[in-house]
């Protein structure tokens, strides 16, 4: 098992998706150094991970390693472009937790479905975060080699994609980054301002950022769920006249909420959100009925304009 394997089959989609990621979600340039053997009895936790599991004919971690203040740096700057002010926090807190889960959700998402299309018989978790040591002991079980990519981040510091490998048995498969565009609204009658909107996401940031951008527009009757089975509850109890929805989220997924949603009789229009590119996905919304489809991530720059472009009915 070779260092150049793994990279080009695994870790290259990471990185490539993070500094994509880097440049759009915080205007910060990144670039990666050498790939490198890590030496698992002096591997050190840095103090903040971003992580996915993985299964398959590759089982390990993929890990996205932070020094505090290197998280810090960038959650700041993913909040500023998101919401168009000043953020000098100095310490990881439940917004910069919640900007570094929308960052790492983001190229995760992306990265594994890239990975997805090449058939490589692995699967990732649900990306999942490590604030101290003795959270990343159990992680280490079993694990043979640790593949390391470090990300040097102009003017702020670096960080370090780690591939902690229990065991793999694939083919190696080229991948390169593609460029995800989304689908878009077919109707050509705005929604009037009036109108109630519900915001559907588990990210308290995105629902921030989206509530910022409708008022913008002149949109203030909004409405928020946090997961899929209270979108259906909240459908049900306050009849909204549309809606944005995340696809992957806890308890129930938009598109499982999706399937519900319509199966009670609702006809809401609801314009999906996503860092998932997966077309079948994306091609089992459309068939169900949505009024479109937006692809992650979307900046203060651009986000209000988007929306506006998607708040059209009939």
């Amino acid at each position: 098992m070779s260092i150049n394997t793994i990279y080009k089959v695994t870790l290259h989609p990471f990185i490539n998706e993070s500094i994509a990621s880097l440049k759009s979600m915080t205007s910060l340039s990144g670039s990666a150094g050498e790939t490198f053997l890590d030496k698992v009895e002096d591997f050190r936790f840095k103090g903040y991970a971003v992580c996915s599991n993985i299964t398959g004919c590759l089982d390990g971690v993929i890990m996205m390693h932070h020094y505090p203040e290197t998280a810090v740096a960038i959650g700041n700057s993913v909040c500023q472009n998101m919401f168009d002010e000043k953020y000098d926090y100095q310490e990881i807190n439940e917004e910069l937790s919640n900007a570094l889960a929308e960052w790492g959700n983001t190229i995760v998402g992306r990265a594994t479905d890239l990975l997805s299309r090449n058939n490589l018989k692995f699967d990732f978790s649900s990306p999942y975060f490590i604030h101290n040591f003795n959270d990343m002991e159990k992680y280490l079980e079993g694990v043979k080699e640790i593949v390391t990519v470090p990300i040097s981040v102009e003017g702020v510091g670096r960080y370090y994609f780690n591939l902690l490998v229990r065991n793999v048995n694939f083919q190696t498969t080229n991948v390169e980054r593609e460029q995800s565009t989304g689908i878009s609204n077919p109707h050509t009658k705005p929604l009037p301002l009036e109108s109630k909107v519900l915001l559907v996401d588990d990210s308290a940031m995105i629902r921030k950022a989206l509530k910022r951008f409708l008022a913008g527009l002149g949109y203030n009757n909004v409405i928020e769920a946090d997961d899929g089975l209270t979108a259906v509850e909240a459908v049900k109890n306050e009849n909204p006249d549309f809606m944005f929805m995340d696809v992957v989220m806890t308890n129930m997924n938009g598109n499982e909420a999706l399937k519900t949603i319509r199966a009670i009789g609702s006809e809401v229009p609801v314009v999906m959100l996503s860092s998932v590119t997966d077309k079948g996905l994306v091609d089992e919304c459309q068939q169900i009925g949505v009024s479109g489809f937006i692809f992650k991530p979307i900046q203060a720059d651009n986000g209000a304009e988007i929306i506006k472009n998607y708040l059209k009915i009939a």
